[in-house]
């Protein structure tokens, strides 16, 4: 008998049985014949927490793949437990994106995505700190729980946002997103 490395082997174990493996459920976006599976949570980078510029332009990128997340699952809790109670900006998309999803309807595409996210890091006299984000949105169809198509969008150009978020208890929370334009998204 030779002795090294041990080896061990369910399968060659007479009269064990190896348990099968569980499956790692696969993402599927959302198409025409339903609405997407499996999404992955976005993950926050740890520099995200950071109270420095580039902290909080981590913060406003990962904000930016959450809200993308809620768009395509309408499952809004993630996004809520970044952002403040009081964003207006916020219960608007939630209000309209859950209105739509009801009774089964969906949304294909639309992740959004920062090209460019920039801070002075200077605190407003409030106290809490701006960034100025670059988003495209890809393109984004809308449809009914039958999966008849209903609207479109194109995808957008490169779009100039600004995110004002607070810093307490060593972390960010968006306040607001909204298009420098003043329209609210």
């Amino acid at each position: 008998m030779t002795h090294g490395a041990a080896t061990s082997s369910a399968a060659a174990s007479p009269g064990i049985t190896p348990s099968p493996t569980a499956a790692i459920p696969v993402y599927k976006p959302a198409d025409a014949t339903g609405p997407a599976q499996n999404v992955p949570l976005p993950v926050k980078p740890p520099l995200a927490d950071e109270f420095s510029k580039a902290g909080i332009e981590a913060f406003a990128r990962y904000w930016y793949d959450t809200l993308s997340y809620a768009y395509e699952t309408a499952d809004f809790a993630p996004l809520e437990a970044i952002s403040d109670p009081g964003c207006a900006t916020c219960s608007k998309v939630k209000e309209r994106t859950t209105k739509w999803y009801d009774g089964g309807q969906w949304t294909a595409g639309g992740r959004m995505s920062v090209v460019d996210a920039g801070s002075p890091f200077a605190a407003t006299p409030t106290g809490s700190y701006q960034v100025i984000v670059a988003v495209k949105q890809d393109k984004i169809s809308y449809y009914r729980a039958d999966g008849t198509l209903t609207d479109s969008h194109a995808a957008s150009d490169s779009i100039a946002d600004i995110l004002v978020a607070s810093y307490k208890q060593n972390r960010w929370t968006a306040e607001t997103a909204e298009h420098i334009s003043g329209k609210a998204e």
